[in-house]
Formats: structure tokens, C-alpha cells, sequence
């Protein structure tokens, strides 16, 4: 056997010989974004393509695809320095094409947009889509293409985008709001200057002023830098980072998602303009009412009617309070809420990437 003969995809189980009726999917980057795979596995499927996923092998282990019916779809264990020097030999000449999920970790030309040839050295299938997860650095090198796939409207330089928002994950078990501890769960880095960790400590330290005992915020992803105060450590858990199997779980059981962005915070301008949080895939992928800056709402499928909305950083603590406060009908009532956005969502993503596919 000559070397490198082991990659070719006819002699590899997981990554059967791509045809027209194949898809291949490729997360390039190797630590995030792979709660978006299963999603946009989904929608390829839902297209009627057989769908082959490209990304990091650690990261499938860690349960990405644990709730998800596996029909159709086959989990490569290369390694991103395989995949790539796959795709260069000219590994996904046969497909109907391959969606990039995140088009910041391909290499670009001088003139800012992604260098195709670089990656496909000229063996390139017929349909690249890119996924583009912050598109301020080309629209400002004025490299953007309004073919670029994005998560959510732009907020921009009034640049357009194609919207294909993934957030399926599976078999969900929808949650009704039991009497009891009301539980928040807040997903990602909590970080001063990204979650911003101290606000949320202020907000659950005003409902404790005000007597309010019933809460819990479970906070998922590596802690910040300030210590728990020690009255809010029966209130407060760091969970610190967890697999998505475990992560799945948390959100599921949690009555809602807590975030806390701010508005007059420049370093979270991404999450209301260029860019998004896999937080909100979370709201709509398991129907969790979303504790959110109202602001950040727009252009998203957050709305008051699925969410709980406030304007200002100080009024975070009486939007939990609502929360712990809110009784069954009314949370069945946003649960359902964010249920059927999130399907309006799901069905305008699907026909702006089959429209993608087929122009």
C-alpha cells in the first residue's frame, strides 16, 4: 500500500465514497462551534442527502450527536489534518457538495475572502456553502459575499446574509414548570467582559435581599475569575465545563436560559450585530424560555412573547424574579411560544439552504 493510501474514502468505513446524493459536512474548528453540526446534519438530511460529518473526533465523543437518530448520517473519526489533506487530494470530488461550519478557520487571500483553491487545491465539488459565524472582519475588508451562510440577520452595515440557524439536537422531552426551586441555566465562559459573571451574582444577591430563596442558577462552562460569594453558594452551582451528553441533560431539566449580555458593553456588540450565542440554539433546539437583554432579541427569534425580556442590567434580578415567581399556564405559554418560533425558524432555514443548494 502506498502511504497515505489508508485515507482514500474507498477504504475508509467512516467516510463512505461521497455521490450526488451525499453531503459532506465539515466543522474545521477543533475546540467550538460543534453544537451547530447536529442541526445543519439535519437540515442536509431533512433535504433528502445522506450526510457525512467531518470534524473532531473528541468532540463527537463527547455525545454531540447522543440524542440524535443516526439514520442517514455517518460520523467520520478523522483528524482535522486528514480531513484537510483529504480534501486537497480531491476526497469530496463525488459529493453534492460540502457546507463549511465555520469559515474562519479556512485560509483567506489578501483580499480577505476564503481561498477555495487553497483548500481543494483545485479538486473542489461542485457546491461549497460557508458558514461565516462573525462576519464584521469581511465586511469591513469589504470581502463579504451575500452568499454567506450566518446564524441570524446582520446588524451591519445593513449587509445581507443567507440565515440558516441550526438547533436541532435531538429527542427532546419538553418541561412543564413544577412547583418548587425555579432552575436557570447559563451555558458558556462566565466571564466579566463576555457572560459577565459579577451581574449575575448582583442579581441573585437582590433576590435574596428581597426573600426570595426559590432559585437556582446553574452555571455550565469554566468559571470566571471572581469567587462565589458564600451566600450565594446554595443558589449559585458551577457545574464548570461539561460534555454535551451532560450538558443536553442540564439544559433539558432547567425551566429556562440565562445569559447576561449588556447593551452598553461594547465587548458584546458581536452577540447583537455580526454574530450570535449558542445559547439561543439551546432556547429554540429545547423550547427554554430565554433570560435576555431585550435588545439582543432583534433580528433573532427571542421575543417577549418566548422570553424574559429587560432593558437595563439592573432590572436582570426582577426578570428572575418573574421567572420564579411565573406559575404553569403562563410558562407553558413561552415554552409553546419558543416552540413554534423556533419552528418558523427551523422551516425558513431549511428553504434559505435548499434555495442555497439548488441556485
Amino acid at each position: 500500500m502506498r502511504f497515505l493510501d489508508w485515507l482514500r474514502p474507498a477504504v475508509r468505513p467512516d467516510f463512505p465514497q461521497p455521490d450526488q446524493q451525499t453531503f459532506l459536512l465539515w466543522e474545521p474548528c477543533s475546540a467550538s462551534h460543534g453544537e451547530i453540526v447536529p442541526g445543519y446534519a439535519s437540515y442536509l438530511r431533512a433535504l433528502g442527502y445522506k450526510v457525512v460529518v467531518l470534524m473532531t473526533p473528541d468532540r463527537i465523543e463527547e455525545g454531540l450527536f447522543s440524542r440524535f437518530d443516526m439514520q442517514g448520517i455517518t460520523l467520520s473519526r478523522l483528524t482535522q489534518k486528514q480531513i484537510r489533506r483529504l480534501m486537497r487530494q480531491g476526497g469530496a470530488q463525488g459529493a453534492a457538495g460540502v457546507l463549511v461550519s465555520t469559515a474562519g478557520k479556512l485560509p483567506d487571500r489578501p483580499d480577505g475572502t476564503v481561498d477555495l483553491d487553497a483548500v481543494f487545491a483545485g479538486n473542489a465539488p461542485g457546491r461549497v456553502l460557508l458558514v461565516e459565524h462573525d462576519a464584521k472582519g469581511r465586511i469591513d475588508a469589504g470581502a463579504w459575499s451575500p452568499c454567506m451562510i450566518t446564524l441570524r440577520e446582520l446588524e451591519y452595515q445593513g449587509q445581507p446574509s443567507i440565515v440558516v440557524n441550526p438547533h436541532d439536537f435531538g429527542q427532546v422531552t419538553l418541561k412543564d414548570k413544577v412547583a418548587g426551586r425555579a432552575v436557570f441555566v447559563m451555558v458558556g465562559a462566565a466571564r466579566a467582559k463576555r457572560r459577565n459573571q459579577n451581574m449575575v451574582f448582583d442579581a441573585a444577591g437582590a433576590l435574596l435581599d428581597q426573600g426570595v430563596t426559590d432559585f437556582e442558577i446553574r452555571m455550565i462552562g469554566k468559571p470566571g475569575g471572581d469567587p462565589l460569594p458564600d451566600r450565594l453558594k446554595d443558589h449559585v452551582i458551577q457545574l464548570g465545563r461539561l460534555d454535551f451528553t451532560r450538558m443536553y441533560d442540564e439544559v433539558e431539566r432547567a425551566d429556562f436560559v440565562l445569559t447576561a449580555f449588556q447593551g452598553d458593553n461594547p465587548d458584546h456588540d458581536f452577540y447583537r450585530t455580526t454574530g450570535t450565542t449558542g445559547a439561543f440554539q439551546l432556547c429554540y433546539g429545547f423550547a427554554k424560555p430565554c433570560v435576555v437583554q431585550e435588545r439582543f432579541c432583534h433580528l433573532t427569534a427571542l421575543n417577549a412573547d418566548n422570553s424574559l425580556t429587560y432593558g437595563t442590567d439592573a432590572e436582570m434580578a426582577a426578570c428572575l424574579r418573574a421567572g420564579v415567581e411565573m406559575g404553569t399556564e403562563d410558562y407553558a405559554a413561552k415554552r409553546d411560544a419558543m416552540q413554534r418560533d423556533a419552528a418558523a425558524l427551523r422551516a425558513a432555514s431549511l428553504t434559505a439552504l435548499k434555495g442555497l443548494i439548488d441556485g
